[in-house]
């Protein structure tokens, strides 16, 4: 069973000590300068017009001759949208993500028991991702990245769009071109670093006593200590009517519909997130020594929001209004144990507890909501088989939502927010095993890769 722990003082010292504070940096681009310090933030047109609109979270902020405002930032950030106007005419609107950088919740991390277990580089890359931000500033012609120095082994940035590779830099920011007015990219930045010396000789020992076939580059892959920080944008058009839309990740998947019978809430009002397990393959062999010819059946299927296949899946339902709730329901499949690969031959049939799923409220108002999920969940055929080991927390505003996590790198994760009466999702995080063989990797290795993703 988990409990929440708060690292240390010294910890977070000696985290720090290492890294780089860029709290209050200056992210400057060709079209906007953003300057944050102590809750405020500075912008600063770079584009030559007669007359500036900007919006913060879909309301007008500011008309005038001015290209340079200055605006209090709320609880975790903010998205704004600015117009550049000449002549009345709408030449240029950049979009751009503003992050509070007086998070003091971000701040706290909060970690399982097995955490006492984990190496210096496992905190550090924990600490780094759930600390850090991607900066953008999207216009119609293309997206600018900008974010913090992240622990990686060779010091070169991974860039993805929708899964897709696009770029490698070692720089801390990157530009890309390839994109089209009124289009969504999930950018993903992503790192990894070897485990310390202590923690891959403990791996490679269990390895060898397992007589593992792995090679060495899959030996690395599954001892690697993984991090990955991500962002949605919703790409610009230069019209009117985009300008002035409310339009945002969170208020578009609230399904408004069915809530007139609940006191006609409003539109961003109610949120299901749901968070599952799976094994994709149609069955994984079974790791217990004695039974070396046997399997475990999978779920045999891709990712899904709409899937009923799953080992398990949390559903946090949340409102801000009518009333303020943060509530979770749970579910657990049956586990199955196969004489064959094809699981024609079942030998077993056991359903493990729901106990180990559990929601902690850290905050519960009306303008914002503050939550963890911890999730430690074991194969019911015995005590030595491994749990499915994950936590994630959220905080959100009725403007943005800010999820970071860490779990197991097997079996796969899957996590999405849509309106509970509503079919249509919007995918928060997912991750793949690349094959049957990093299952070792749940069974023994205990790896972990940490997240982060901010939604506007």
């Amino acid at each position: 069973m988990k409990k929440i722990y708060i690292l240390s003082f010294f910890i977070i010292l000696l985290c720090l000590s290492v890294t780089t504070n860029t709290s209050h940096a200056k992210n400057l681009s060709n079209d906007v300068e953003t300057n944050v310090k102590d809750g405020h933030v500075t912008l600063k047109v770079n584009y030559t017009g007669d007359t500036y609109k900007f919006f913060k979270n879909g309301k007008s902020i500011y008309t005038g001759s001015s290209n340079e405002i200055n605006s209090d930032i709320s609880k975790i950030g903010d998205k704004y949208k600015i117009g550049i106007y000449q002549d009345n005419t709408l030449k240029k609107v950049i979009t751009l993500n503003v992050t509070n950088d007086l998070q003091e919740e971000a701040n706290k991390i909060t970690v399982s028991a097995e955490t006492k277990e984990e190496s210096y580089n496992e905190k550090l890359m924990d600490y780094k991702i759930k600390n850090s931000h991607i900066n953008v500033v999207a216009t119609t012609d293309d997206v600018k990245l900008s974010w913090n120095q992240l622990p990686d082994e060779d010091g070169i940035y991974e860039i993805y769009r929708d899964d897709k590779k696009i770029g490698e830099t070692t720089d801390l920011n990157f530009t890309d071109k390839n994109v089209k007015p009124g289009e969504r990219y999930n950018y993903s930045i992503n790192v990894s670093v070897k485990p310390s010396k202590e923690q891959q000789e403990k791996m490679e020992k269990k390895f060898d006593e397992l007589g593992s076939t792995l090679s060495d580059k899959e030996k690395e892959e599954v001892m690697s200590v993984e991090g990955s920080l991500s962002t949605i944008v919703d790409m610009p058009k230069n019209e009117e009517s985009y300008l002035k839309s409310k339009k945002s990740v969170l208020n578009e998947v609230t399904d408004n519909g069915k809530l007139s019978a609940q006191g006609k809430l409003p539109k961003d009002n109610m949120h299901g997130w749901a968070y599952r397990t799976f094994i994709p393959y149609k069955s994984v062999a079974d790791p217990k020594p004695e039974f070396k010819k046997t399997y475990l059946k999978g779920d045999g299927r891709d990712f899904s929001a709409t899937s009923n296949k799953f080992r398990t899946e949390s559903s946090v339902n949340t409102q801000f209004t009518g009333p303020t709730s943060i509530t979770m329901y749970k579910k657990v499949s049956q586990s199955v144990r196969c004489k064959d690969a094809a699981c024609t031959k079942v030998l077993d049939k056991k359903t493990a507890s729901a106990a180990g799923m559990k929601l902690y409220i850290n905050s519960k108002k009306s303008d914002y909501l503050h939550w963890t999920v911890t999730h430690a969940i074991g194969i019911p055929f015995g005590a030595y088989y491994p749990k499915i080991d994950y936590d994630y927390n959220v905080m959100l505003t009725k403007g943005m939502a800010s999820i970071s996590g860490k779990h197991d790198k097997a079996p796969n994760h899957e996590f999405y927010v849509s309106a509970p009466s509503s079919s249509k999702a919007t995918t928060i995080y997912r991750y793949a095993v690349k094959s049957k063989k990093d299952f070792v990797e749940l069974w023994f290795a205990k790896a972990k890769k940490s997240w982060k993703t901010e939604l506007f």
